[in-house]
């Protein structure tokens, strides 16, 4: 089983079996304040965009999973933020989970007879431990409703620590390492699946099938269920070249990669291309999760 494959079974499987100890009193931390600005590629997956792509993570990386044991995993999951970095060497993932855990589970299932090496973890002039657990992947619980999984796991836990002994009332500001104009557009991702890549080359390949040589500073979209075919998504793409030279010419190329209408294409500015409602199939979306 390859890496990242591992990764999405672990995460969504634990999502149903674990759990742990109720967080302390104090401000609520929202799971995309964890993810840190590391990454070269940002996704958020809401389960009402489509909980279907949640199970379908499941049954393909886990052969053994029945329907009703997939739909009940998925079922726990309100949100996920990954962030990923991808190079030769293979996807390197970090994912903060928004979900429903129950705690009784976690010492059944995370446990040292299960190949599990447990370590207790406290944050700086802390005083409150959490429990790490390595294997393949790190994961951690810090509360009964977020998970932390993958890279920079003890950094996520410090975040996490600082911000929940703040004042419960302190809820207006969202303390996030990530640009507020991309943390604001995650955010709101509440019936689409939104995405912001800030080194996209890897992302287009995999959407048309071609190597195209774009000079882009990044690019954002979302996906959203078609309402006429429930197999595919209407892709809306928001791309950032360097300069007009570059939209001109980046444009043609994307209009022959995508099969695209004028109706579809939109310049804002002399630098920004808008692409709106591409049909593009749900297996499209699968290999891109896999980055």
């Amino acid at each position: 089983m390859k890496k990242h494959n591992l990764y999405w079974l672990t995460v969504l499987f634990v999502l149903l079996l674990a759990g742990c100890k109720s967080a302390p009193a104090g401000r609520p931390v929202d799971a995309l304040e964890l993810i840190d600005n590391q990454s070269s590629f940002y996704i958020a997956v809401p389960k009402a965009a489509d909980n279907v792509l949640i199970e379908r993570i499941i049954t393909g990386f886990y052969q053994n999973a029945t329907e009703s044991d997939a739909k009940m995993i998925a079922d726990r999951v309100n949100k996920i933020y990954c962030g990923l970095n991808r190079s030769r060497h293979g996807t390197d993932v970090q994912a903060s989970i928004d979900g429903s855990i129950p705690q009784k589970y976690l010492p059944k299932v995370l446990s040292a007879k299960n190949g599990w090496v447990i370590s207790d973890y406290s944050p700086e002039k802390s005083d409150t431990s959490y429990k790490i657990y390595s294997g393949d992947i790190e994961m951690a619980f810090p509360s009964d409703k977020l998970a932390c999984i993958g890279r920079n796991l003890e950094g996520m836990l410090d975040k996490y620590d600082s911000l929940s002994k703040l004042p419960a009332e302190d809820t207006t500001e969202l303390y996030s390492d990530l640009d507020s104009e991309l943390t604001d557009y995650l955010k709101g991702a509440e019936s689409e699946i939104r995405f912001f890549a800030n080194k996209p080359q890897s992302f287009l390949t995999i959407l048309t099938g071609a190597q195209l040589d774009l000079k882009l500073i990044d690019v954002k979209g979302s996906f959203r269920t078609d309402p006429k075919h429930q197999n595919q998504y209407l892709l809306n793409l928001d791309f950032r070249f360097k300069n007009g030279t570059f939209l001109k010419a980046g444009k043609t190329l994307l209009i022959l990669a995508f099969g695209l209408t004028n109706s579809q294409e939109e310049i804002i500015g002399d630098s920004e291309l808008l692409i709106h409602d591409i049909r593009i199939d749900k297996e499209q979306l699968y290999k891109l999760l896999a980055l």
